[in-house]
């Protein structure tokens, strides 16, 4: 049985609802009051099965972060409840919910926490006066795409053709949420159609979870981590570029990472195509290592592009802490012209999509 009944579709064992619009100090408050007094009344509103009665009161300390996070009650997998405050597929919001969990006490015996929407698999969609969407009824096609490290999917259901087409569309995600959870289809995911009619290539949705799993592996690392992928193409001035980037690039993987900081640096000794010599490319490299040594875990290299005597390093850092400014003292003394450095606010990583 669900917690109480949510406005789009029952999930057992959980509740969720859209945090009111609400000013106030934000994580540090929430977890004060979650510590003080939060956690143990709404773990008591489970306990007497009435969890709706604290759902108000939820709402408005999530809110106090940010009034466009979601927030959600379940079973969790490690301890007796979990609280999921979500951006909700948001990127501007992202960073908020990965720094609210990254500010989270350490998960005890009966709350654990996350910032991202958990698989359901067992929920069957309902709106009112519409027919109920089972979900082991859908059907999905899968078209991999190595060059973009995604699985391209349409899906269909049956039931499609009795609802409109905003609801059509609001199924499709909510299928592949349920049956994925939010951090799979948004790293792994790409272009996502809506079939009204049965694609010839479809399978059942039981198969998608395997399929991603298997192309995940394929594109990841040894260690499990992020992979990086060579390119080449040509400047807009004809010259040779060569660029690397981690694989997948997406900015759900490290949401905290919320600005772009772009470094160009000059190198002057080049071959004839514009591209660094060996020796030159090993300096750039310390260069690279010397930078990133200062940032730790508020930021990221994620990827360069290299031509005509020049290198553009992409890093992503955490926008509320000094990293950017840490780059930019440390970006002093490269001996081949001086390194220009700037720094833009980019949650979903737009500054790198051309490299993904």
């Amino acid at each position: 049985m669900p917690l109480f009944k949510r406005p789009l579709f029952k999930r057992p064992g959980l509740q969720r609802r859209r945090a009111a619009a609400a000013g106030g100090d934000p994580i540090a408050a929430f977890w004060t009051w979650w510590t003080a007094s939060g956690a143990a009344e709404i773990a008591a509103a489970i306990a007497r099965k009435d969890p709706g009665s604290t759902a108000d009161l939820l709402s408005r300390h999530v809110s106090r972060i940010h009034p466009n996070l979601d927030w959600e009650l379940g079973a969790g997998l490690h301890a007796r409840h979990v609280l999921v405050v979500t951006a909700a597929g948001d990127p501007g919001t992202r960073a908020i919910a990965r720094r609210w969990l990254r500010a989270a006490p350490v998960s005890d015996e009966l709350w654990e926490y996350a910032d991202m929407r958990r698989p359901a698999p067992d929920v069957t969609i309902r709106f009112e006066g519409m027919p109920p969407v089972q979900i082991d009824a859908a059907l999905v096609s899968i078209e991999p795409d190595t060059r973009e490290a995604a699985l391209h999917v349409a899906v269909h259901h049956p039931t499609f053709r009795e609802l409109p087409e905003d609801l059509q569309k609001r199924v499709t995600f909510l299928l592949l949420d349920l049956v994925l959870g939010e951090e799979l289809v948004e790293t792994w995911v790409g272009a996502i159609d809506t079939a009204v009619e049965q694609p010839a290539d479809a399978v059942p949705i039981a198969e998608l979870l395997p399929a991603v799993a298997s192309f995940a592996a394929a594109h990841v690392a040894d260690d499990g981590g992020p992979s990086w992928r060579l390119m080449e193409g040509t400047t807009e001035a004809g010259d040779r570029l060569v660029a690397t980037a981690m694989v997948p690039l997406r900015s759900i993987q490290m949401p905290h990472l919320d600005t772009h900081v772009a470094v160009l640096v000059p190198y002057l000794d080049a071959r004839e195509d514009g591209l660094p010599q060996d020796d030159t490319l090993s300096h750039l490299r310390d260069f690279e290592d010397h930078l990133s040594d200062r940032l730790g875990d508020s930021g990221r290299l994620l990827a360069h592009e290299t031509a005509a005597g020049s290198r553009i390093l992409h890093y992503y850092v955490d926008g509320t802490t000094p990293a950017a400014a840490q780059l930019q003292a440390a970006i002093s003394g490269w001996p081949d012209g001086p390194v220009h450095l700037k720094a833009t606010p980019d949650p979903a990583w737009e500054h790198v999509r051309h490299l993904s």
